[in-house]
């Protein structure tokens, strides 16, 4: 379910990467701007389980600020014929503000029904009593886009804003072992992004399939071996330990051809790692 998206420079949130490296993936690109600018959606996904309906990810919410647009994620629900009431369970990834948005609005529960999936770790990260949107930190992140301003409101989309109202409603895990964490929803390990990031993986009839959140964040990552460190991703809060984990599971992904989405792939869309003679690309699953 699409909230909006950012178009960034293609380098912006990797510090080691040279336009030349999108050149193999061109059409991961936003060709609107006749530049080197990458298409970030942002939003969430809706899963079937048995009896439940399940959202994972909930965009940046009602009031995105630029670079990133939407707010659509109301309307994306509406479309699949349903109502925030009918949903039962939210999970979220990770606790960035871009993945948070429509946890709560206005100091509410936006799906006043459902049961909110957070790990333990990011919760005490993101709301730990010292956090916070510090200057430092928003000239780092976004040194690369020329902003001087926050890309967020912080009086709307700081985590203890988004997160406290839902807390009641809040089931913590700690996905530190692979964890079900409703029937057919497996919550796999995946920090060092967050300290809390998880992948999750569905199982339905034999078939599996992988939602990434911020694991990666653009389909390169899952197809380069990454041994120059182009595909460095800015905002990690442990390096070494994002590193590993998409190294793990490019791994899984290659080894057991298992189709994935990322939390910020181009329209959302799913696909997978497939052999094209001597190497390795990525390929949408349409349909």
């Amino acid at each position: 379910m699409i909230d909006g998206e950012a178009v960034v420079p293609g380098n912006a949130f990797y510090p080691n990467l040279k336009d030349s490296d999108w050149d193999p993936y061109s059409n991961l690109l936003e060709p609107v701007f006749h530049q080197c600018q990458h298409l970030n959606t942002l939003g969430g996904y809706l899963v079937r389980a048995g009896d439940r309906i399940i959202v994972v990810d909930g965009g940046a919410g009602p009031q995105p600020k630029w670079p990133f647009a939407g707010g659509g994620f109301r309307s994306s629900l509406a479309a699949t014929g349903l109502d925030r009431s009918d949903v039962t369970d939210v999970i979220f990834t990770h606790l960035h503000f871009d993945h948070i948005g429509w946890a709560s609005v206005d100091g509410k529960p936006y799906f006043p029904n459902a049961t909110y999936h957070i790990d333990q770790r990011d919760w005490n990260w993101f709301l730990a009593p010292d956090f916070g949107f510090t200057d430092e930190e928003v000239d780092k992140s976004m040194e690369r886009l020329e902003l001087s301003a926050n890309f967020c409101h912080p009086e709307n989309d700081a985590p203890a804003v988004r997160l406290r109202p839902i807390a009641d409603q809040t089931k913590f895990f700690q996905a530190d072992e692979e964890l079900e964490l409703l029937p057919g929803v497996v919550a796999l390990d995946g920090s060092g992004h967050t300290p809390g990031q998880v992948v999750l993986e569905l199982r339905s009839h034999g078939e599996r399939g992988l939602l990434l959140g911020d694991l990666v964040h653009a389909q390169p990552e899952l197809v380069d071996d990454n041994d120059r460190g182009q595909w460095n991703f800015i905002s990690h809060t442990d390096h070494d330990r994002a590193h590993a984990a998409v190294e793990r599971f490019r791994k899984r992904m290659w080894d057991e051809k298992i189709p994935a989405a990322g939390g910020h792939f181009p329209g959302l869309r799913w696909g997978h790692v497939v052999r094209d003679g001597n190497k390795r690309v990525w390929e949408d699953i349409r349909g």
